[in-house]
């Protein structure tokens, strides 16, 4: 494992780029849990819901102060590798996307997590457990399609290579490792095998493919026609559906990768039984469908089962997809290299 006093200046930039228990248990988290807690995460509506749905109703009645330090992930994490030598840092909660979480373990700064400090880690979904972060929300990669224009729905991956979508196919920029994903579990059924199925992606390219730096600019590129077909999270789905974007969403036969959003504890956090108990109480079930309510994101948990509208707004099918979170080791050590290969295909376009 990496001496996290001693990464490479490869891996830094890597860094950079980037689970019905009581709310608190009795002993440590409840006698020793209160103070404030900085949490390092990013702004506008997850900031907001984060206030909403954790901080005011289950931390501030035990003595919690939740203080956000809201940023871009990368210069958040940067700011956190450069305080790794500290024995007390300026950080409690790191919120990150777990391809994240995964890096910042690898570099021995995270504390370990497990029901002792976090008794919610119980109830999370096997699929997105880790030690050493909870998965805070998730969102299957489905094919999204106007059905006015798509009238048989996709229903696999390769639906995105056929000829009928040539020049209508859109691809977030942002994303394009899970798009390689998403084509090797299909092509080769293991989603690790990302950087074999490039050819495909570059073939799509060819074919007149549309890319979009901006995610907001997918779901409006979708209702002008520009596009017909393209990977996105389900969420998006959700979102654009409120904004009155008629769009659907087809869960691809193989299986979905699955975005995840998660909440680590920094090794060197000035106050770590306020961290845990901030990881303990975004796992509750009422903070789970909170946000599931608001954004759009399944919860981790098992034990917050989802209902009313959101339950229909976040339907899974019958019988539900198999769910792919990320193979985050394959993905970390070929980062750097699926970016160089990304821009020299869209130099050549």
């Amino acid at each position: 494992m990496t001496d996290a006093f001693s990464l490479s200046r490869r891996k830094v930039l890597g860094l950079t780029a980037g689970a019905a228990a009581s709310p608190f248990a009795p002993g440590i988290l409840r006698a020793q849990a209160s103070g404030r807690c900085i949490v390092s995460t990013w702004g506008g509506d997850y900031a907001r819901l984060l206030t909403e749905n954790i901080e005011t109703p289950l931390l501030a009645p035990r003595g919690i102060e939740a203080v956000q330090d809201v940023g871009v992930e990368p210069t958040r994490v940067a700011r956190s590798i450069a305080q790794r030598r500290l024995p007390r840092g300026t950080v409690d909660v790191m919120c990150v996307q777990a391809p994240g979480a995964y890096d910042l373990n690898e570099a021995e700064m995270l504390e370990p997590l497990d029901v002792e400090k976090v008794p919610n880690l119980r109830h999370v979904q096997p699929a997105f457990a880790t030690t050493y972060a909870i998965p805070h929300i998730y969102s299957p990669q489905i094919i999204a399609y106007p059905p006015e224009r798509v009238t048989t729905p996709p229903t696999t991956y390769t639906d995105l290579e056929q000829q009928r979508f040539a020049g209508k196919v859109g691809l977030l920029d942002n994303s394009v490792i899970w798009v390689l994903m998403a084509a090797a579990l299909k092509h080769r059924g293991d989603p690790g095998e990302f950087l074999a199925v490039r050819p495909q992606i570059e073939q799509l390219v060819r074919a007149g493919v549309h890319t979009y730096t901006a995610t907001d600019a997918f779901g409006p590129a979708m209702r002008s026609g520009e596009i017909d077909i393209g990977l996105v999270w389900y969420a998006r789905i959700v979102f654009w559906r409120r904004a009155g974007i008629e769009l659907r969403a087809a869960f691809p036969a193989e299986g979905c990768m699955t975005y995840v959003s998660s909440m680590c504890v920094m090794k060197n956090a000035p106050n770590k039984p306020a961290a845990f108990a901030y990881l303990n109480a975004a796992l509750e079930p009422a903070a789970q469908r909170g946000f599931a309510a608001s954004m759009g994101y399944h919860p981790t948990v098992a034990n917050a089962p989802l209902e009313g509208e959101t339950a229909v707004n976040l339907a899974l099918p019958n019988p539900p997809p198999r769910l792919y979170p990320a193979p985050y080791d394959k993905l970390s050590a070929a980062r750097n290299e699926v970016e160089d290969w990304w821009r020299r295909l869209m130099d050549r376009r």
